[in-house]
């Protein structure tokens, strides 16, 4: 089975079809795994949490427990009322690839997909850019939707220099595009395609003294922003589903190396250094730019199973499924990953009920994508402003009861 992309999603897919039994090769065009969740850090809020007990109880929690033994912080989002922590990042790329590793799972890094051998309505193998190809009985595009600089071109404002290198490592190619599957091109609510990231990474030693220290000590530190420094436009093009009073204010949280302003989508540096305790401070990511990175332009057509449709042996997981938090690329992931290995030994997909989070959840953003308006919304399982599963106030996910007891027959792990 061959797994194209090494991020959350593409490490969930492979550990979970290494699990099923199948031999696994994973192709990662870069030369570290984990993608865009090198500065990623929150995790685990609210409806998020049901998902992850969830998954421990189908047999997946390996990946989430890894980033919980790296947890800094316990925070308090305003729009995550419960359970959310922030984990040291700079960590944990070498302890999740030995999981992956140990796993038995056969890593091909600095390894470019560039094509697909496609027969009877099945990929036969993968072509990389060096000439060879890598045979597969099944398949999971897991690559993404982030980066190339035909992207910065094409949507402007944004990814110069993107959390996975594109300048250095080319082009992202998917295997839904490349087999002739189909895509949903996401846009903003004003309709410009793609989607800005959330968050900037700043230096931690260049913020104030005081401010680090407090940062540090508290993890998540509310600053009010001058009134001249607030843009109520962002709301309308962040990557996540944010409320104004991330637009009002800057929420620094610790997340190991560096420090992360969530929610703030841009802002220039010479701008941050107007906010007192930011006067001399460097933005880390996204480097010489104001503005951020560009995600979720594509999301493959492809059913409740993560099998993309027309295409009988592809599945897809993480921002090409539709799911671009760190709880969904690994939730997604891990179903996709499972399929695919039930596909390859000849196994009937699994589908999770409704009656799981994690099953309504994929249920609602299968539904929605396949609308021009719902296309427009962003859904993950905890912020509750805009095309939130979990209903408009956060509070939804409590009603689900995590009882092991449900699900035997449903274990994937």
């Amino acid at each position: 089975m061959i797994v194209t992309g090494g991020g959350l999603s593409g490490c969930a897919a492979s550990l979970a079809a290494a699990k099923a039994g199948a031999q696994v090769t994973l192709i990662e065009r870069t030369d570290t795994l984990i993608g865009c969740a090198i500065r990623a850090g929150e995790t685990r809020g609210n409806g998020n949490f049901v998902g992850q007990q969830e998954l421990r109880f189908l047999g997946g929690g390996e990946l989430f427990d890894a980033l919980e033994s790296l947890k800094l912080h316990d925070v308090q989002f305003p729009d995550a009322a419960r359970h959310t922590f922030i984990f040291n990042t700079a960590l944990a790329e070498p302890r999740i690839r030995k999981i992956v590793i140990e796993a038995g799972v056969k890593v091909h890094f600095d390894s470019r997909a560039i094509d697909v051998i496609r027969e009877n309505g099945r990929i036969r193998g993968v072509k990389l850019q060096d000439g060879s190809t890598v045979p597969g009985d099944s398949f999971v595009d897991c690559t993404g939707t982030r980066g190339g600089i035909a992207v910065c071109h094409k949507y402007g404002k944004g990814c110069v220099m993107c959390l996975v290198r594109c300048p250095s490592f080319g082009d992202r190619q998917g295997l839904v595009e490349k087999a002739g599957g189909k895509v949903f091109h996401r846009s903003r609510p004003d309709g410009t395609p793609g989607v800005l990231s959330s968050a900037v990474a700043l230096y931690k030693d260049t913020l104030a003294p005081w401010l680090k220290a407090k940062v540090e000590k508290e993890g998540l530190v509310k600053i009010p922003l001058p009134e001249h420094l607030v843009d109520y436009s962002k709301v309308a093009i962040m990557g996540a589903s944010r409320p104004r009073d991330f637009v009002e204010n800057i929420f620094l949280g610790d997340i190991g190396a560096v420090v992360k302003c969530f929610g703030i989508v841009y802002m220039a540096q010479q701008k941050l250094r107007q906010v007192s305790g930011f006067e001399n401070v460097q933005v880390e990511d996204p480097r010489a730019s104001g503005w951020n990175h560009i995600g979720h332009v594509d999301i493959a057509e492809r059913n409740g199973f993560l099998q993309v449709e027309g295409i009988e042996n592809l599945f897809c997981g993480g921002e090409k499924a539709g799911h671009g938090s760190v709880d969904g690329a690994i939730m997604s992931g891990y179903l996709a990953g499972h399929n695919a290995a039930r596909n390859a030994f000849g196994v009937e997909p699994l589908g999770l009920p409704r009656s799981l989070a994690i099953g309504d959840w994929l249920a609602v953003v299968t539904e929605e994508y396949r609308t021009e308006e719902g296309r427009k919304k962003q859904y993950r399982m905890y912020h509750g402003s805009t095309g939130c599963t979990m209903g408009n106030t956060g509070e939804g996910c409590r009603s689900w009861v995590c009882t092991p007891m449900m699900w035997p027959e449903l274990r994937i792990g």
